[in-house]
């Protein structure tokens, strides 16, 4: 089993969440895919497999994140992450220079693709992908060629005078068909 990437993804969501809004003495949830969280865990898809599975990432990240609870609605499950886990994250995690600098940069008004671009070039010395994208939800998508520097795929939406964005894995992205 894959723990430590589900870890991963979970305190990464809650840096992003805290970049944006701030650190918080609270429960955060986060909702995934059930065929999402397969394709991270590497877990076979039987509902005995994901149950032992997730009770035993529950006791992998107690003593970080603390008593997580998980539960299951249709094909989507909800990770709870108590006070403590948002504590652990702010107090312990070291800060991505990348997502805040990109956070600040696609939240401000009138931000341009070029800006965007500034950001990723400065992390990957120019080795990113930028492609071209034709859906309702995304103008572009971006990436690190190096996926050890930041293994997210963002897709980048322009309005009317601002930015926004969705991060998603890699393997996630394949399973959408892009």
């Amino acid at each position: 089993m894959q723990y430590a990437a589900l870890e991963r993804m979970l305190i990464n969501s809650i840096m992003e969440v805290q970049m944006k809004l701030g650190y918080e003495n609270e429960v955060i949830r986060f909702y995934y895919p059930e065929k999402a969280l397969l394709n991270i865990l590497k877990a076979g898809d039987s509902n005995d497999e994901i149950k032992t599975a997730l009770k035993e990432f529950k006791a992998y990240v107690k003593d970080r994140l603390g008593e997580i609870k998980i539960t299951k609605s249709q094909e989507r499950f909800c990770f709870l992450i108590p006070p403590e886990g948002a504590r652990y994250v702010w107090e312990q995690e070291e800060k991505s220079g990348f997502l805040r600098e990109f956070i600040e940069i696609i939240e401000k008004p009138g931000v341009q693709l070029k800006d965007i671009k500034n950001v990723f070039s400065k992390y990957s010395d120019g080795r990113y992908i930028c492609q071209s994208c034709d859906g309702e939800e995304c103008d572009y998508i971006l990436y690190f060629e190096d996926a050890a520097r930041d293994s997210y795929r963002y897709f980048i939406k322009f309005h009317d005078n601002h930015g926004t964005y969705h991060r998603f894995l890699s393997e996630d992205v394949k399973d959408m068909g892009l």
